[in-house]
């Protein structure tokens, strides 16, 4: 049988969820068996929370996180990610508010973690992403620098830039983010790194660079999202 299928425990989810019956649902997965709870687990997240209303989602998703993180963070974290891009869910919807609360008063670090490195990359506005570091009270610019190098894209790029100026003072750190850049060998990041380089004067970072940078441009890199990818998108 298919471990991602069993048709008497998605019958099971599927009453529990349009009753919203959420007291039923941990008793339920204890229960079960491991490889049933494995086969349960995926389907609560590839087949019911895609669907799930979004209460009904931040619902299920603080209920299980609380219950087994290690079990269920990635889990709802990867469900949640295309209907965060698709807009069928946001960050500042109560549930999430909710679950971010939760995460943040009992240090759970780790599952920020997993969920920060997932959603990261989904992003699509600057302001959503700034928001979302806010959410899970991380704002030191060094640790936030770390999750964003990590993290490919022009969103996760003008937040870097904006999250630099913090540490505008410290001249070596500044370099040392160009470098990890240009290490990634691709074009978008070596501009990035271009960028950076011309924003911040650092003559030290040593390349060969091309890039062109207008002093209308230069001014607006910063605060305007629409300059700074155009000019990150040039050939």
């Amino acid at each position: 049988m298919d471990q991602h299928y069993h048709p008497i425990i998605f019958q099971r989810l599927r009453q529990i969820f349009e009753a919203k019956d959420w007291t039923s649902l941990i008793p339920y997965l204890n229960s079960l068996s491991n490889a049933h709870f494995r086969t349960a687990g995926y389907l609560i997240g590839e087949r019911l929370l895609p669907t799930a209303v979004s209460d009904d989602f931040w619902t299920v998703a603080l209920l299980l996180i609380q219950w087994q993180p290690k079990a269920f963070t990635v889990t709802l974290a990867k469900a949640a990610t295309p209907r965060l891009q698709q807009g069928s869910l946001s960050i500042d919807e109560e549930g999430f508010l909710r679950l971010a609360t939760f995460l943040k008063e009992n240090q759970r670090t780790i599952d920020q973690q997993k969920i920060l490195m997932l959603w990261l990359p989904a992003i699509r506005q600057p302001a959503t992403m700034e928001r979302l570091f806010d959410l899970f009270c991380i704002d030191n610019p060094r640790q936030k620098a770390e999750f964003l190098l990590r993290t490919d894209g022009l969103v996760a790029g003008f937040v870097l830039l904006r999250t630099m100026l913090f540490e505008e003072h410290d001249r070596v750190w500044l370099a040392s983010v160009c470098r990890q850049l240009m290490k990634r060998s691709d074009s978008q990041s070596f501009n990035l790194a271009s960028i950076f380089r011309t924003y911040f004067d650092l003559q030290e970072v040593r390349g060969t660079f091309s890039l062109s940078i207008q002093p209308y441009e230069m001014a607006r890199l910063d605060t305007d999202f629409e300059v700074f990818c155009r000019v990150a998108t040039k050939v």
